[in-house]
């Protein structure tokens, strides 16, 4: 196995759920490369062009849900790998809002549990994985961390201790 082959051998983490409202429909959610977010967005940015509208205020939550719908086509597949459906356009018929939000929900779960990040590891966790690190530097898996958590474990771990004042007095003369 080249290493191409290794990096997008280990690279999509994805998870299984039952399709709401068909419990025998079985969908794999994927998480997303830089490369499908792209995609998706780009598709959404030419059906707004090709209908002639310019993204606005005024619609700028009908172009993030098409975002979403966009991003969901290429998340979701059957366990056999191919789409749930053949175009996006029959795909978009498939989901309600409710289904919309509910896949969006399992999507974000997948991604925090994958990409935990600064804003969602609790501080609780994040001081966990800062003695974990303390512990054991080799041992501890920081492959998976977003580059937020990252930056926030360098900056904890570089940061000098706060100095105790032991005895009454000053501590420096």
């Amino acid at each position: 196995m080249n290493l191409l082959q290794k990096i997008k051998a280990g690279r999509r983490g994805h998870i299984d759920v039952q399709f709401p409202g068909a419990e025998d429909v079985t969908v794999r959610i994927n998480v997303l490369t830089n490369q499908d977010i792209l995609d998706a967005s780009l598709a959404a940015d030419t059906i707004f062009k090709a209908a002639d509208i310019e993204v606005s205020m005024a619609n700028i939550k009908a172009y993030e849900a098409e975002k979403a719908v966009q991003q969901l086509y290429r998340a979701c597949r059957g366990l056999d790998g191919n789409p749930l459906a053949p175009t996006i356009t029959d795909f978009r018929k498939l989901l309600t809002v409710d289904v919309k939000e509910w896949l969006i929900d399992r999507y974000n779960e997948l991604d925090a549990d994958l990409n935990p990040s600064l804003y969602s590891m609790s501080d609780a966790d994040f001081d966990t994985l800062v003695e974990a690190v303390k512990k054991n530097p080799a041992a501890t898996a920081l492959n998976s961390l977003s580059t937020s958590t990252l930056k926030r474990l360098a900056l904890s771990l570089a940061s000098a201790p706060p100095s105790l004042q032991t005895g009454s007095g000053p501590t420096s003369q």
